[in-house]
């Protein structure tokens, strides 16, 4: 198996997808927060339609691009940092209904790659504090 780096619009490498069953995307601190189904859809692990990983590029639900593997990435890619250790791939939530795809833009997105996949985290369980007595 062969983990591909995901590397944003300045070159920095962000994430990694890695070529296990569900081509889970992972983040450098080793945690999975989103993967692939279905001919390049890419949810997040809360279930949430993130956008379309098409011809090695990440595109967003409006078609712009946000991020590259090293065959794709418009500018010199930096240096990889070590990969800490995979964690557990959480239970991956219900799909949210994909919107249709758009057409397909060579503008770079706004938003910073990694922010972009963060929206498929699962937030960490917080335990509900109890109510103070009286």
């Amino acid at each position: 198996m062969m983990d591909r780096s995901l590397f944003d619009r300045d070159g920095r490498p962000v994430a990694y997808l890695h070529d296990d069953y569900h081509g889970s995307i992972f983040l450098w601190n080793g945690y999975a927060v989103a993967y692939l189904v279905d001919g390049g859809h890419i949810y997040g692990m809360n279930g949430r339609h993130l956008g379309w990983f098409v011809d090695e590029i990440l595109y967003t639900n409006e078609g712009s691009r946000i991020g590259f593997t090293l065959a794709t990435c418009p500018v010199p890619p930096q240096r990889e940092p070590a990969k800490t250790e995979r964690r557990a791939v959480d239970q991956i939530r219900p799909k949210w209904s994909a919107p249709p795809s758009p057409k397909w833009g060579f503008q770079l997105a706004e938003q910073d790659l990694e922010a972009f996949l963060r929206e498929g985290e699962i937030p960490p369980f917080q335990p509900q504090s109890e109510p103070e007595a009286p």
